[in-house]
């Protein structure tokens, strides 16, 4: 992963348009999701590009799971406006498709046959990522989460689409609603552990996970609680993007596999479909890995030597999610009993998966979703 410029300051999305004239943009494409383009986030980040004599044009039409569909739409936007950059503003979804469409206006290919593997044949357009929510950490990295025509996640990218700056201005979440701020937040909480547990953890990404872990854990609630505290925004802000910087060392696990599914499925939103099944998903993995978990333990402020030190951390961070709103259980996702053979055969084929601590069979994740949905 090669290294952009982050700028990491109050009020910063203010300086977007020197920060791209210093990067040598002339001809702007800003892709966002059709809610933000109705705020007053957008006009700034738009006068900011006007006022340094550079062009922008607004593709506002990112849905929330973007598909490789709605890629090929932004691609061809950017082509037309023969764009020589593309700045992602929003939340994860903006991101991941801003970056998937810098690589796929570069290239003949069809974001499906990326997606499918295909070999990327030319260099994508640099990309400006500037999050409004504090949580998905995908300004870190150079891959987009799209979802296919089959339903299903892909991933689209490589380390030459990390975006070559990126702009952390707490300020832009101060407008978030508690819902969204908890979803969000929970994500950034769930890649922090995942990273310091799972099988690909470094001690690099441990040191960025538990530096996340102690910023997100201690400040997300209150930012629920009161949207204004602009310091518990600051802290989720950088704590989300230091858990981006983990996972992307480290990758995910089997909480992450199974909420992608959940999604795929049933539109639930993401941090919501973490929150309901992250207790029970987390248990199935700890005797696979118990010195990675009595870690999580210490990086969440417990007694590591405790004989229920793993229990206990498992515990904190399921309550963590109660308590900013977000239910446990598979009906608080709309997940039908039904829905679980599909739900199985998605996390599976899921690669983050694959680098759980203990990597369950079919037969497992189908007991273990049907205990859940059992739970209530």
């Amino acid at each position: 992963m090669s290294a952009g410029r982050l700028v990491n300051e109050l009020g910063s999305v203010t300086r977007i348009g020197r920060l791209l004239e210093e990067q040598g943009a002339h001809r702007v494409l800003i892709v966002t999701d059709p809610g933000l383009a109705s705020t007053g986030i957008v006009d700034q980040v738009a006068s900011s590009i006007s006022a340094r004599g550079l062009t922008f044009t607004l593709h506002a039409e990112i849905p929330a799971n973007p598909s490789t569909a709605s890629l090929e739409v932004a691609a061809a936007a950017a082509r037309e406006c023969d764009a020589d950059y593309v700045v992602g503003l929003g939340g994860g979804s903006a991101l991941d498709a801003a970056k998937a469409v810098a690589l796929v206006a570069r290239t003949p290919l069809s974001a499906a046959q990326l997606a499918d593997g295909a070999s990327i044949v030319a260099p994508p357009l640099p990309v400006a990522a500037i999050p409004t929510t504090a949580g998905t950490g995908a300004e870190t990295n150079g891959f987009a989460v799209m979802e296919s025509a089959h339903h299903r996640k892909v991933y689209i990218g490589s380390e030459s689409t990390v975006p070559s700056l990126v702009i952390l201005d707490a300020q832009l979440t101060l407008g978030l609603p508690a819902g969204i701020t908890a979803a969000s937040g929970f994500d950034a909480i769930v890649h922090g552990v995942e990273s310091l547990i799972s099988r690909g953890a470094t001690t690099t990404s441990r040191a960025y996970a538990c530096e996340s872990l102690r910023l997100t854990t201690s400040a997300l609630a209150t930012a629920v609680a009161d949207g204004s505290d602009m310091e518990a925004r600051r802290q989720m802000m950088t704590g989300a993007h230091l858990a981006g910087l983990a996972l992307t060392l480290s990758g995910l696990g089997l909480v992450h596999g199974i909420a992608h599914s959940i999604t795929a499925t049933t539109g639930t939103p993401h941090g919501r479909a973490l929150a309901c099944i992250v207790g029970p998903a987390l248990t199935f993995g700890a005797d696979a890995a118990p010195a990675r978990y009595r870690d999580l333990a210490g990086s969440l402020g417990l007694d590591a030597s405790r004989d229920d030190a793993v229990d206990q951390a498992v515990q904190r961070v399921a309550d963590l999610a109660v308590l900013v709103g977000l239910p446990p259980g598979l009906d608080a996702a709309g997940v039908s009993v039904d829905m679980i053979d599909t739900i199985v055969r998605k996390t599976l084929e899921d690669p983050v998966t694959r680098n759980t601590p203990r990597r369950p069979s079919d037969e497992e994740l189908s007991t273990l979703l049907h205990s859940i949905a059992r739970r209530g």
